[in-house]
């Protein structure tokens, strides 16, 4: 029989809605927005506001297919087909041969006419680095965008690439401004030239900021539209083949053996989840996470000391993959070789990662046995640690390690709280020590920012600098709305859901009017996690203050993530008045029916 009470969505679609509140299982099983209300809508006046309406919604669900597949970006609507299994994972492997097909066309707003073509894969020879070094081998990037090796086409992979170091990666990355001395960006361009899986994950990424450009650039030109669509489809295609293909030669092959490969591996792994995330696709993240994970914790395994039985150091295993390329002894320290300087970044990448993701998942950070060894310096006030968060992502190391703490602090207590066995004193106790290390570092923050900075390159950093200047540096701005953000995760996980407790009302606002400071709105996708945290919690009276933040950052399509986090707000302030005290920001970040990675 069917609801006459139901939603407005299923109204329109005119399906049986089972009246769950506040998304009926129609819409959460098609991933589409569940429209539920006393009055009815404006759109719904059976007339021509209607069919439009009705027209959206299957655009809608189309797109949503599209994204449960997990084979394209979130906005792209031409479907792949056959493409269920592209996900990455560790558990089952498709053969290169195997793997589906890809077809597409080009974006349906560029009106080319041309019908959808099947998408061809060669890895064939257009362009490689030819110097006499270790990169020249089998594993030397190459690709040809048609049969033949055309010229054109080595020159097009060439410039997207130069795209993605000059305008992408500053961009996806502002932090990261590694010192002349290290060796600077230049291991980006080594290891996409060097390494095949690496190459086609970086023109995935160069191909869709094309095409983003090109479709706010330009109305007409639909050859060059359609050129970067139908780039952006071979370029996805041939990048899950070649890392599939990696997973299975790394994972059939002798540890100690691969760990070069290995780490290779785990890059690229990193590097297509953040591109999908960017892009707005999220059914992949917890399989993407898991194989990187896996991945790095064979390389602490291959390395591993069999006569002592304890995990090695973070140098241990920068050593296994290469020398430096020069050292300075007065500073202990020199010019990081490719593959060295990969591993740190992608490590820290990976790390924030796993931090956000127990956030969602109520479970402690999977390298939480990690982080002591990786992000401390041991109490040494001289020594630093080899990963500085801060130089990657623009948070401090000591945000991020009490934010882990209370992600195992939250799993601790739900296992104990279900076990019958939980001491509310240890919960009190365990949590007042990670909120003394919020407060107190959060106190040193302005005497930090008011410090000398000394660095005798400086002129080089004011001409590459990508971040607006802002007294005391966008890295300690970033750190304060993490930490305050963690106060606010902390307080829910030991007190439940009180939005209008004093203490949670403080710090919403705090933290609100600390991010309407920012010097530019870009700078909002580096802090994804802590403004959905204060979107949750915050009253009605600050939602317009919340979306007017997502709705400055244009491009949409290139801040998948912001995007995302306002969604999750919306869902939260639509159901305000059924959420009771042992909701919990997992349950929010998780009711669009998916796991969310904020980053």
């Amino acid at each position: 029989m069917k609801s006459y009470d139901g939603c407005w969505t299923c109204r329109l679609r005119k399906k049986r809605c089972d009246e769950t509140r506040p998304e009926c299982r129609n819409c959460s099983a098609l991933q589409i927005a569940c429209h539920f209300g006393v009055e009815k809508p404006t759109w719904m006046d059976g007339g021509l506001g209607q069919r439009k309406k009705a027209e959206e919604v299957k655009s809608e669900v189309k797109r949503a297919a599209v994204r449960r597949r997990g084979t394209l970006p979130a906005d792209l609507e031409t479907a792949a087909e056959g493409s269920k299994d592209a996900a990455l994972d560790t558990d089952r492997h498709s053969s290169p041969a195997q793997f589906p097909s890809f077809r597409g066309g080009p974006p349906p707003d560029s009106h080319s006419g041309r019908t959808p073509t099947h998408v061809a894969i060669d890895t064939g020879p257009a362009w490689r680095n030819d110097r006499g070094d270790p990169w020249n081998g089998s594993q030397s990037f190459s690709i040809s965008g048609s049969p033949g090796g055309q010229p054109g086409h080595a020159e097009l992979d060439r410039r997207f690439i130069m795209f993605y170091l000059d305008h992408f990666f500053p961009f996806m990355y502002p932090f990261y401004k590694p010192p002349l001395l290290e060796g600077g960006r230049s291991w980006i361009w080594e290891l996409v030239v060097g390494n095949q899986a690496m190459g086609h994950t970086t023109l995935c990424f160069s191909t869709y900021f094309v095409s983003v450009a090109l479709d706010g650039a330009i109305s007409g030109y639909n050859t060059c539209k359609v050129l970067a669509w139908d780039k952006l489809m071979k370029q996805t295609a041939v990048t899950f083949v070649m890392l599939q293909r990696n997973l299975q030669e790394v994972t059939s092959s002798n540890p100690p053996d691969s760990i070069v490969e290995t780490s290779r591996l785990m890059g690229s792994i990193v590097q297509l989840q953040r591109f999908e995330i960017t892009v707005g696709n999220f059914e992949n993240c917890r399989k993407h996470l898991g194989a990187a994970v896996a991945l790095f914790r064979q390389l602490f395994q291959a390395t591993e000391h069999t006569d002592r039985c304890e995990l090695p150091t973070f140098n241990e295993i920068l050593n296994r993959l290469g020398r430096p390329l020069w050292t300075i002894k007065s500073q202990h320290n020199g010019s990081w070789s490719t593959d060295q300087a990969a591993f740190r970044f992608y490590s820290s990448i990976l790390i924030v990662d796993d931090i956000i993701a127990s956030t969602c998942l109520e479970e402690p950070p999977k390298l939480l046995e990690y982080h002591a060894r990786l992000l401390t310096n041991n109490y040494s006030s001289v020594e630093k640690p080899p990963l500085n968060l801060e130089d990657f992502v623009g948070c401090q190391n000591w945000v991020m390690l009490q934010i882990g703490e209370v992600a195992a602090l939250d799993a601790w207590k739900k296992s104990m709280k279900k076990a019958g066995q939980l001491d509310m004193m240890e919960l009190v106790a365990r949590a007042a020590a990670i909120k003394q290390a919020l407060l107190g570092n959060l106190a040193h923050l302005d005497a930090a920012a008011n410090a000398p900075q000394t660095n005798l390159l400086s002129l080089f950093t004011f001409y590459n600098d990508q971040l607006p200047p802002i007294p005391g540096g966008c890295a300690v701005f970033v750190t304060r709305v993490w930490s305050l953000a963690a106060l606010l995760y902390l307080s829910v996980v030991v007190s439940g859901w009180q939005p209008g407790s004093v203490g949670v009302r403080e710090n919403v606002l705090r933290t609100l009017a600390l991010l309407e400071q920012m010097p530019a709105p870009q700078l909002l996708r580096t802090m994804v996690w802590p403004f959905c945290v204060v979107g949750c919690l915050a009253g009605p009276e600050e939602e317009c203050r919340l979306k007017a933040m997502a709705d400055a950052l244009v491009p949409h399509r290139l801040f998948g993530a912001a995007r995302q986090a306002l969604k999750i707000m919306e869902n939260v302030w639509r159901s305000r008045q059924k959420l009771t005290i042992d909701t919990d920001f997992a349950a929010c970040v998780c009711s669009l029916g998916y796991v969310s990675l904020l980053v």
